[in-house]
């Protein structure tokens, strides 16, 4: 065999060998229909989720409590005319002693004990006219407050619907927003695609 024909015989199979690489290397074609079909809902179910909802409640909330009784008591409740007669004592036993330190003349002690026993009177009636208040018992009453608490519920929301449909003699399964009857005849898109392998 000559050069000459080993190389154009050469030739021809890198160019055979480069025609199926380019026919390897082409895309391949694809061909998609979009298509209407009719189906028959079989069964519709909800679809829910659930979340706690908190509410804020007032609420009254009672309970026993012992609770004081205050009386009225005289600031001298006990002696009557004796505590009067003491208050007269002592008050002259201070006015006296005064006297006798602020003036040296004879009798100021007694003017001062006189003018001191009708000071200390009058102090004592003042004391008698003005009652307090104590407490003289107990007695049992129910007490109430207004407390606000947090109420907590749980809600279930339908958030779309699950359908089984039967279309071509197939069970398929959509959702949507809205509630579909059964045996109702919906609409379905169908792509289908198509394409060498």
């Amino acid at each position: 065999m000559s050069r000459h024909s080993l190389s154009r015989r050469t030739t021809t199979i890198l160019a055979a060998l480069a025609a199926t690489g380019a026919v390897a290397a082409m895309p391949v074609a694809a061909e998609t229909r979009i298509e209407t079909v009719i189906g028959t809902v079989t069964s519709s179910d909800p679809i829910r989720t659930s979340y706690i909802r908190k509410t804020p409640s007032d609420e009254k909330v009672c309970e026993t409590q012992q609770v004081p009784i205050y009386g009225q008591a005289s600031a001298s409740s006990g002696g009557g005319e004796n505590s009067d007669l003491g208050a007269m004592i002592i008050g002259g036993v201070i006015g006296s002693a005064i006297g006798n330190k602020t003036s040296d003349s004879d009798g100021a002690g007694a003017a001062g004990a006189v003018v001191g026993a009708i000071l200390g009177r009058e102090h004592a009636k003042k004391k008698k006219s003005q009652p307090t208040q104590q407490i003289v018992g107990y007695r049992d009453q129910q007490v109430c407050n207004v407390r606000t608490v947090m109420i907590e519920e749980t809600i279930q929301e339908v958030t779309g619907y699950r359908h089984r449909i039967e279309v071509d003699n197939k069970i398929i399964t959509l959702e949507t927003s809205t509630p579909l009857g059964a045996n109702e005849r919906v609409e379905i898109s169908r792509t289908t695609s198509y394409s060498l392998r």
